[in-house]
Protein backbone atom coordinates (compact mmCIF):
# COMPACT_ATOMS: atom_id res chain seq x y z
CA UNK A 1 0.00 0.00 0.00
CA UNK A 2 1.57 3.60 -0.77
CA UNK A 3 1.71 6.36 1.37
CA UNK A 4 -0.65 8.03 -0.34
CA UNK A 5 -3.39 5.07 -0.23
CA UNK A 6 -2.82 4.86 3.76
CA UNK A 7 -3.47 9.25 4.26
CA UNK A 8 -6.37 8.65 2.12
CA UNK A 9 -7.59 5.62 4.19
CA UNK A 10 -7.82 3.22 1.36
CA UNK A 11 -7.65 -0.77 1.50
CA UNK A 12 -5.55 -1.63 -1.85
CA UNK A 13 -8.12 -0.63 -4.36
CA UNK A 14 -11.39 0.05 -2.63
CA UNK A 15 -12.32 3.43 -0.33
CA UNK A 16 -12.56 1.94 3.50
CA UNK A 17 -15.70 3.83 5.08
CA UNK A 18 -15.13 4.91 8.26
CA UNK A 19 -17.51 4.06 11.03
CA UNK A 20 -18.17 5.57 13.84
CA UNK A 21 -17.29 2.99 16.40
CA UNK A 22 -13.92 1.44 16.09
CA UNK A 23 -12.58 -1.76 17.89
CA UNK A 24 -8.74 -2.15 17.82
CA UNK A 25 -6.96 -4.88 18.02
CA UNK A 26 -3.20 -5.19 18.61
CA UNK A 27 -1.39 -7.33 15.57
CA UNK A 28 -0.75 -10.63 16.04
CA UNK A 29 -0.27 -13.59 14.24
CA UNK A 30 -3.93 -15.05 13.24
CA UNK A 31 -3.19 -18.46 15.25
CA UNK A 32 -2.79 -16.29 18.46
CA UNK A 33 -5.61 -14.91 18.47
CA UNK A 34 -8.16 -16.86 16.39
CA UNK A 35 -10.87 -16.61 19.82
CA UNK A 36 -9.55 -12.29 19.78
CA UNK A 37 -11.13 -12.16 16.07
CA UNK A 38 -14.37 -14.49 15.94
CA UNK A 39 -14.88 -12.13 19.47
CA UNK A 40 -14.62 -8.43 18.25
CA UNK A 41 -15.69 -9.83 14.32
CA UNK A 42 -19.12 -10.61 16.06
CA UNK A 43 -19.22 -7.86 17.94
CA UNK A 44 -18.63 -5.77 15.60
CA UNK A 45 -20.80 -6.97 13.04
CA UNK A 46 -23.98 -7.01 15.43
CA UNK A 47 -23.62 -3.26 16.36
CA UNK A 48 -22.49 -2.02 12.95
CA UNK A 49 -19.15 -0.89 14.16
CA UNK A 50 -15.65 -0.76 12.39
CA UNK A 51 -12.70 -3.00 13.17
CA UNK A 52 -9.06 -1.33 13.51
CA UNK A 53 -5.68 -3.22 13.45
CA UNK A 54 -2.91 -1.31 14.72
CA UNK A 55 0.96 -2.61 14.02
CA UNK A 56 3.68 -1.06 16.62
CA UNK A 57 7.09 -1.92 15.00
CA UNK A 58 10.03 -1.66 17.70
CA UNK A 59 13.06 -0.59 15.96
CA UNK A 60 16.51 -1.74 17.65
CA UNK A 61 18.86 1.10 18.13
CA UNK A 62 20.75 1.19 15.09
CA UNK A 63 20.36 4.66 14.30
CA UNK A 64 24.06 5.31 13.82
CA UNK A 65 23.91 2.84 10.96
CA UNK A 66 21.34 4.70 8.71
CA UNK A 67 22.16 2.73 6.16
CA UNK A 68 20.72 -0.60 8.20
CA UNK A 69 18.43 1.42 9.97
CA UNK A 70 16.43 1.69 6.39
CA UNK A 71 17.03 -1.92 5.44
CA UNK A 72 15.60 -3.06 8.53
CA UNK A 73 12.81 -0.64 8.96
CA UNK A 74 11.45 -1.24 5.26
CA UNK A 75 11.83 -5.31 5.76
CA UNK A 76 9.92 -4.66 9.26
CA UNK A 77 7.09 -3.14 7.58
CA UNK A 78 6.62 -5.84 5.10
CA UNK A 79 6.22 -8.26 7.87
CA UNK A 80 3.85 -5.98 9.58
CA UNK A 81 2.00 -5.75 6.71
CA UNK A 82 1.27 -9.12 5.75
CA UNK A 83 0.81 -9.81 9.71
CA UNK A 84 -2.04 -7.33 9.33
CA UNK A 85 -3.17 -8.26 5.86
CA UNK A 86 -3.50 -12.08 7.34
CA UNK A 87 -5.84 -10.86 10.02
CA UNK A 88 -7.99 -8.73 7.94
CA UNK A 89 -8.12 -11.64 5.43
CA UNK A 90 -9.17 -13.73 8.39
CA UNK A 91 -11.93 -11.13 9.19
CA UNK A 92 -13.20 -10.95 5.42
CA UNK A 93 -13.88 -14.74 5.33
CA UNK A 94 -16.80 -14.01 8.10
CA UNK A 95 -17.66 -10.23 7.87
CA UNK A 96 -17.83 -8.07 5.22
CA UNK A 97 -16.28 -4.96 7.21
CA UNK A 98 -12.50 -3.71 5.87
CA UNK A 99 -10.40 -3.07 8.48
CA UNK A 100 -8.53 0.27 9.63
CA UNK A 101 -5.07 -0.12 9.62
CA UNK A 102 -2.31 1.77 11.78
CA UNK A 103 1.20 1.08 11.14
CA UNK A 104 3.40 2.48 14.32
CA UNK A 105 6.89 2.90 15.16
CA UNK A 106 8.09 3.18 19.00
CA UNK A 107 6.76 1.82 22.13
CA UNK A 108 3.93 -0.65 22.01
CA UNK A 109 1.80 0.41 25.19
CA UNK A 110 2.59 3.94 24.10
CA UNK A 111 1.82 4.01 20.45
CA UNK A 112 -1.04 1.94 21.07
CA UNK A 113 -2.32 5.16 23.75
CA UNK A 114 -1.41 7.36 21.00
CA UNK A 115 -3.40 5.69 18.18
CA UNK A 116 -6.80 5.42 20.53
CA UNK A 117 -6.18 9.35 21.44
CA UNK A 118 -5.76 10.59 17.46
CA UNK A 119 -8.54 8.55 16.35
CA UNK A 120 -12.04 9.90 17.85
CA UNK A 121 -13.24 6.79 16.18
CA UNK A 122 -11.91 4.11 18.42
CA UNK A 123 -14.45 3.26 21.27
CA UNK A 124 -12.45 -0.11 22.57
CA UNK A 125 -8.93 -1.79 22.88
CA UNK A 126 -10.16 -5.45 22.57
CA UNK A 127 -6.97 -7.95 23.48
CA UNK A 128 -6.60 -11.72 23.81
CA UNK A 129 -6.65 -13.39 27.19
CA UNK A 130 -4.16 -15.68 28.51
CA UNK A 131 -2.28 -18.28 26.62
CA UNK A 132 -1.78 -15.97 23.57
CA UNK A 133 1.47 -14.53 22.43
CA UNK A 134 4.04 -12.75 24.46
CA UNK A 135 2.96 -9.58 22.93
CA UNK A 136 -0.96 -9.79 24.06
CA UNK A 137 0.03 -10.25 27.47
CA UNK A 138 2.27 -7.46 27.94
CA UNK A 139 -0.72 -5.59 26.93
CA UNK A 140 -2.79 -6.94 29.29
CA UNK A 141 -0.46 -6.88 32.38
CA UNK A 142 0.43 -3.06 31.43
CA UNK A 143 -2.82 -1.98 30.36
CA UNK A 144 -4.95 -3.80 33.48
CA UNK A 145 -2.30 -2.35 35.82
CA UNK A 146 -0.39 0.74 35.98
CA UNK A 147 -1.13 1.79 32.13
CA UNK A 148 -5.11 1.34 33.03
CA UNK A 149 -5.36 5.09 33.83
CA UNK A 150 -3.74 6.39 30.01
CA UNK A 151 -6.79 4.76 28.88
CA UNK A 152 -9.47 6.86 27.41
CA UNK A 153 -11.86 4.06 25.99
CA UNK A 154 -12.61 0.25 27.93
CA UNK A 155 -10.68 -2.56 27.75
CA UNK A 156 -12.02 -5.79 27.04
CA UNK A 157 -10.09 -9.13 27.34
CA UNK A 158 -11.12 -11.99 25.17
CA UNK A 159 -10.33 -15.56 27.06
CA UNK A 160 -8.66 -17.99 24.99
CA UNK A 161 -10.37 -20.49 26.55
CA UNK A 162 -13.93 -19.55 25.39
CA UNK A 163 -15.36 -21.57 22.93
CA UNK A 164 -16.70 -20.11 19.06
CA UNK A 165 -20.67 -21.25 20.29
CA UNK A 166 -19.98 -19.61 23.98
CA UNK A 167 -19.37 -16.11 21.55
CA UNK A 168 -21.86 -17.02 19.03
CA UNK A 169 -24.08 -17.25 22.11
CA UNK A 170 -23.27 -13.84 23.11
CA UNK A 171 -24.31 -12.19 20.26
Amino acid sequence: MSEEDEEKGYLGDVEVQRAHNVFLIVSDKVENCEKLLYFVMRYAKKIGAGIGIVHVAELPEYQHWNNIEEQIRAEMRSAAEAEVYALADRLAEHVDIKPVFYFKEGDLAAEIVKTIKEDDAITGLFLSGRGASSRQEEMIKHFAGKGMDQLVVPLTIIPEHLELNAIDELF
